[in-house]
């Protein structure tokens, strides 16, 4: 073999075990970072303001995390363009993960599409559980509420039939996006209303100003669908739900499919953050939401019951909302105002 041949191979082969030897250590780093995790406090950003079904359920969690952590476990409320304020601050902190932020699951990967201010890519984050779901429910507070979400689609196609208002509170929220969704495969035309709030939309569907709105079945709104103050027209859900047994889901209907709408904050972290974080992370966070005290809490104020959730299967079921909520986005039309 030449010599310059020779020489090459050499070169080459001291590259490699360089590379092999820089890639052991990162791991050997990363293994070790995890071993030692947390070293300070761990801080969770919440992107809303204290009082909200994110907050409550970020400082449950929290309560009971720095027990399983050994740390203090911090809540910081920062509120502001649906998360994206938090988003933002949060992705400048080091990747690391002693730094978490709280977010909505459509306020995570809707935003980037229809808020021009909020300059991240869902991809950015990387969630590493779900904290409550909480089921979205068809309410109205008309006299003439139909029995169920056909026999309202059914009406809405009924010659002579009014322009229904229904309620959301903003382009790209769970609310808009089901109404969206509701009016192309039922093939029906109704008006969009956007408030600031759930709070405005049940006042003015108590006081007659609106139609209708698919909104989350919270505490409150489960009394005033029980005392009669608010009328379940239908859960925007593939399965009824056990709060509700009576009321029929969107899997039972003759039109709609695929339609399941619910509200899910969760806790993600920046996707650059090392493996071995992230797991250790993961496996602190399940033990809490799917412990007996935090599973008592969440159902007893309206959610679904927690499944676990393995980090693969988080990844997944990320990436799956992602797509779905892109594909809305591109039906509707949406673009960042």
């Amino acid at each position: 073999m030449p010599r310059t041949a020779t020489t090459m191979l050499a070169s080459f082969l001291v590259r490699l075990g360089r590379a092999a030897l820089f890639a052991w250590a990162c791991m050997a780093t990363a293994n070790a970072t995890a071993d030692t995790f947390p070293t300070q406090n761990v801080v969770i950003k919440v992107g809303y303001p204290p009082g909200g079904g994110a907050d409550v359920a970020a400082r449950q969690l929290s309560a009971q995390l720095q027990q399983v952590l050994g740390k203090p476990v911090v809540i910081e409320n920062q509120g502001g363009a649906g998360g994206s304020v938090a988003t933002l601050t949060y992705l400048r902190q080091p990747a690391d993960g002693h730094y978490l932020v709280v977010l909505t699951g459509n306020d995570a990967v809707m935003n980037p599409i229809v808020s021009a201010s909020a300059r991240y890519k869902p991809d950015e984050l990387r969630l590493i559980h779900p904290l409550i779901f909480s089921d979205f429910v068809l309410v109205t507070a008309r006299d003439d509420a139909p029995a169920s979400i056909d026999a309202l689609i059914d009406r809405m196609k009924g010659a002579g039939a009014p322009e229904y208002s229904f309620g959301n509170w903003g382009i790209g929220s769970t609310p808009h996006l089901a109404a969206a969704d509701f009016r192309a495969q039922a093939g029906v035309q109704s008006l969009d209303v956007p408030y600031k709030g759930i709070s405005p939309i049940v006042q003015d569907l108590i006081g007659k100003g609106l139609d209708y709105a698919f909104i989350p079945l919270v505490s409150s709104v489960l009394d005033m669908i029980r005392s009669g103050r608010l009328k379940a027209v239908g859960m925007a859900t593939h399965t009824r739900n056990d709060l509700l047994p009576d009321v029929p889901a969107a899997g039972e209907s003759k039109v709609l499919k695929n339609f399941d709408y619910k509200v899910w904050p969760g806790v993600f972290v920046n996707s650059k953050t090392p493996q071995p974080v992230v797991e250790k992370l993961h496996a602190a966070i399940s033990s809490v939401v799917n412990g007996e005290k935090y599973q008592k809490w969440s159902v007893d104020t309206g959610n679904r019951p927690m499944t676990p959730m393995s980090l693969a299967q988080a990844d997944t079921f990320y990436q799956d909302e992602l797509a779905r909520n892109q594909r809305l986005a591109a039906t509707m039309k949406l673009s960042p105002q």
